[in-house]
């Protein structure tokens, strides 16, 4: 009835052990004389990481970078939105140029309100608005250009 149990009836390891693992045994080689493994034989291991070319090896630049993009739709939602200009520069980093062209368009449309008591104020605030709109939005996107070329320690990327 026992047949192919061991005698006693016990649920222990089978008999002789498990031996040594295979390929002589281990996880890499022995450790040198300070405990740390030696480093691996030239032409052994996985390559290097390229080099990241024209970042000077900088992957925090990289993750920093302004959107140009992004500067002139801050700029064009802004304006269009809120008669409200500078924030794709206050985006990009131009902080005194941004609240410049905040305040300064401000200051246009002020005179402009008063000019359309006389008439000529309802034919330039929207001349001056679509200024406005086209000159800072290119300014914007130069503006990023420029802060991201600061950061990759080049010049103008133009």
């Amino acid at each position: 009835m026992n047949q192919g149990y061991p005698p006693g009836g016990g649920y222990g390891p089978p008999g002789g052990g498990y031996g040594a693992p295979p390929g002589g045994g281990g996880y890499g080689p022995p450790p040198g004389p300070y405990g740390v493994a030696p480093p691996p034989a030239a032409g052994f291991g996985p390559p290097p990481p390229p080099p990241m070319a024209g970042y000077g090896m900088n992957p925090m630049a990289v993750m920093n970078q302004k959107n140009p993009g992004l500067a002139v739709a801050l700029e064009l939602l802004g304006g269009s939105c809120l008669q409200t200009f500078g924030i794709g520069h206050l985006y990009a980093g131009n902080v005194g140029i941004g609240l410049a062209w905040m305040f300064g368009y401000w200051a246009l449309c002020a005179v402009n309100f008063f000019l359309c008591f006389i008439i000529v104020g309802f034919i330039t605030w929207p001349l001056c608005w679509v200024a406005a709109m086209i000159i800072s939005s290119i300014t914007a996107n130069n503006a990023a250009k420029a802060y991201n070329a600061k950061l990759m320690g080049g010049g103008m990327p133009y």
